[in-house]
This record gives structure tokens, sequence and C-alpha cells, in this order.
């Protein structure tokens, strides 16, 4: 049996093919936990707002993309934005992170770790901070990759009339690559 072809890139582009792989990762993550912002399905004019604020942002250098394929299919999705602020440009927020569920716990999100590490090196980011839907799955993959809670806040969502508490994490790049690109697999 053939080992999966993993890819990753950092999209420069969003065409209509780009842009439909993005909102269907966004959209499968939600129909099975809406923990990305959206508690049902994006509506066309939600995700063409999502994908045009999304190409505005990576267009000007305020954000990175990269998605992960699996032999050609969209896996994985990472949104890193950057810190605008002059005293704040060592710090960079993850402000999506999506697995489709078909993909999760087979390992490409440490390999998708890894090319976030490199790119935030490239980008001159130190501290990678990012905020979470308590107790959902993604809250304990971010706290399994190091990610630690610097501050709750009691009514962070709320979904079907049910209040959530939200947990705001950091995590340094220097100890994520020490998880991600242990020594022999270093790489720039």
């Amino acid at each position: 049996m053939n080992s999966p072809s993993v890819t990753y890139e950092w999209i420069a582009e969003f065409n209509p093919d780009m842009a439909s792989a993005i909102v269907n990762l966004v959209n499968c993550a939600t129909g099975d936990g809406g923990t990305l912002g959206y508690a049902e399905l994006m509506s066309v004019a939600e995700a063409q707002a999502f994908i045009e604020a999304l190409r505005r942002s990576v267009v000007a250098g305020e954000s990175s993309v990269l998605l992960g394929r699996v032999d050609s299919q969209p896996a994985f999705l990472v949104i890193i934005t950057l810190n605008r602020m002059p005293n704040c440009r060592h710090r960079a927020e993850l402000s999506k992170g999506v697995v489709h569920p078909d993909y999760r716990g087979k390992n490409y999100v440490q390999l998708g770790f890894r090319a976030l590490v490199q790119r935030a090196e490239q980008l001159g980011v130190d501290q990678l901070v990012l905020d979470v839907r308590e107790g959902c799955r993604a809250h304990a993959l971010w706290q399994r990759f190091g990610f630690v809670s610097f501050g709750v806040l009691d009514d962070y969502a709320r979904i079907g009339g049910k209040s959530y508490r939200g947990h705001f994490m950091i995590q340094s790049v220097t100890a994520l690559r020490a998880l991600v690109l242990p020594d022999n697999h270093q790489s720039t």
C-alpha cells in the first residue's frame, strides 16, 4: 500500500477552486462542532465575504494561509494574522485552524505545524496567540502542541442560546519548533 502524498502550500491567489477548498474545510469543521466562529455552515454570501476578506488580508501582507493536501484533497488549513502594532510585531494570531474530519489523528497536523513554524520564523514572529472554545477538540489539540491559556472569557461564544467559555492561549515559536522539528528534522 502506498503512503499518501502530503503537500502544503502558502496560498497567494484565491481562484474559485482554492476558495471552494477553503470554504469546504471551514464548513466541514463547522458541521461537526461549530468551533470556528460559525454555528452553521456558511451561506453563499458569508463564504464570499470570508474569502474576499482573506484575499485582501493576504494581498496586504497581513495574513498567510497554509493549505495542506493529502493525495490532492484539502485536509488542513491554518491562517496566521500578523499584529500590525509596531511594538507587537513579534506576535501573530492563529486566526483559523481546520483539519478535515477524514484526516484527523493521522499526524498531518504535526507536518502542518512544521510549515507554520518555518513561516513564523521567516516573518520574524516569536509568539503565536489564539483563542478557542473551552473543551472542544481544537482546545485539546492546541494544548497537545504546548499552547497554554493566559486568560479565560466566560461568555466567549454563544451557540443555540448557550454561552461557552473561551481560552486565550500562547506558545513561543521556539518551543513549538522543538516539538515539531526535532534536531534531526531541522530545515530552513
